[in-house]
């Protein structure tokens, strides 16, 4: 017989405390020996570097920067090693800005004399901090960068060939700018990155990520939920340039565009990205948040954007009229009345809207879209009856509904008071379905189609306005 086999259990480890905080700590030492050595910072370095700092700090208004840093030897690449650390850091106030006259102390006089270290500590400045460099200090920069490449046969070694193949290209103020146009179509950033020798971090890879976000909206069809929209997006809030947001760059792209190409018409799903990439240009630009996304906007482009919201806004109602009036005999007059409509705001005829919208419906909308500039809550009506409010040209108003409810036209006054300039959270049913008796025109929608031809002839004969370039 097989003897029976019995394992027994293995005893539990136990290590000191101080023996693994003795390893522990000999680790720590080889892992910043390791990041000294691969940043070519040793302990002697980094010690003089915390000396030229501590005279900088200590510099007085009549001590020059020359006078500051006079310490030798290595001042030029340890002055170039504290840019690249504290450019970007908010307690640099004792670090001169990169303008030229410092960088021409820093740099020296010429490219050509640089050794390989301080050739390779100045491009790392240059990509890491780009456009957070003053423009005459970067200019100065790039100049000495062109030289420094332009000197001798091109090095074996990636990605020093790279930066001397296209240096004329990667080397200028508007670098990221000049990179983006040689991209090929539908060459990705990492692709681009590899092909010029660009590092993954820096200022100088995020330039050239924003500008191919925003030549896809530029080359898109017009109107065309491209990706790069939702990129765009979740990078609205950092600087695309030095005067404008991410966001508001996009927007002044779509603007542009609608106005060009568009016809001044909004199309496709771009309307849908006008408040998710900035903030309703209803506001105007009065506010700090309205001034942040539409700084740059005319006139003109603002009331084309705010033409956007107002499009959205129209559609969102066809949409709860469609379903008021799917299976009844009403069905009919969808169609009719949603391409009155869109016809109206076609012509330019809308300048704004607003919805009231039943309980029902107004709780079911996401609480992000109950803004009170464009949706208020209905009241004291049916589960069925939603309404939309035009403030059109001419001085014309009108209220339109879902269901039965007639069409109502005013001029020079709205029923409600102080419904456009201080709009309230909700209004109940009778506010807005003003008596047929009171009503300059009423028109109930069904007649057929003829209710269109006697409304263009009502506004004609009671209102004295022409809309004939209206075309249903």
């Amino acid at each position: 017989m097989l003897s029976e086999l019995r394992l027994h259990p293995l005893p539990i480890p136990r290590v000191s405390s101080i023996r693994l905080d003795s390893v522990s700590e000999k680790l720590q030492k080889i892992t910043d020996r390791n990041l000294a050595r691969f940043s070519n910072e040793s302990r002697e370095f980094r010690n003089r570097k915390e000396e030229l700092k501590r005279s900088l700090m200590k510099r007085g208004a009549s001590m020059s920067f020359e006078d500051a840093t006079n310490i030798e030897p290595g001042r030029q690449r340890l002055l170039i090693s504290l840019y690249l650390e504290y450019t970007a850091r908010e307690d640099q106030s004792w670090l001169p800005a990169f303008e030229k006259n410092i960088a021409n102390s820093v740099l020296g006089a010429s490219g050509i004399d640089w050794n390989p270290a301080v050739r390779r500590l100045a491009t790392q400045l240059f990509f890491t901090h780009f456009d957070r460099l003053p423009v005459t200090g970067r200019s100065r920069l790039c100049a000495l960068l062109l030289e420094a490449y332009g000197n001798g046969t091109p090095a074996s070694q990636d990605p020093v060939t790279r930066w001397q193949e296209h240096r004329t290209t990667l080397f200028s103020i508007t670098g990221s700018h000049l990179v983006a146009r040689q991209a090929e179509p539908d060459e990705s950033l990492s692709a681009i990155l590899k092909r010029f020798g660009i590092p993954k971090e820096g200022r100088f890879a995020e330039s050239l990520r924003h500008l191919l976000l925003l030549n896809a909206l530029t080359d898109c069809p017009l109107g065309e939920a491209v990706p790069a929209l939702a990129e765009i997006e979740s990078l609205k809030e950092e600087r695309a340039d030095a005067s404008l947001l991410m966001g508001a760059a996009a927007l002044e792209i779509m603007v542009n565009r609608v106005a060009t190409e568009g016809n001044r018409r909004w199309q496709g799903d771009w309307s849908n990205w006008i408040i998710r990439l900035g903030c309703d240009p209803r506001y105007g630009r009065s506010t700090g948040e309205g001034a942040r996304w539409w700084g740059w906007a005319t006139p003109d482009q603002l009331n084309l954007a705010q033409q956007g919201i107002t499009g959205l806004t129209l559609r969102f109602f066809i949409e709860f009229l469609r379903r008021s009036l799917e299976g009844t005999k009403k069905e009919p007059q969808f169609e009719l009345r949603s391409r009155y409509l869109l016809a109206l705001y076609e012509a330019g005829k809308i300048q704004e809207a607003r919805l009231a919208l039943n309980e029902n419906s107004f709780w079911r909308l996401e609480a992000k879209f109950r803004d009170v500039s464009t949706v208020a809550k209905l009241s004291a009506t049916t589960d069925e009856t939603s309404m939309i409010c035009l403030r059109c040209v001419d001085d014309i108003f009108i209220i339109e509904g879902t269901h039965a409810f007639g069409l109502r036209a005013f001029q020079k006054y709205f029923p409600v008071k102080r419904f456009w300039e201080s709009p309230k959270r909700g209004y109940e049913d009778r506010e807005l379905r003003v008596s047929p008796d009171d009503c300059p025109i009423f028109l109930r929608h069904d007649q057929g189609g003829n209710w269109i031809s006697h409304f263009i002839r009502r506004l004609r004969n009671s209102f004295h306005v022409e809309w004939d370039d209206v075309h249903f």
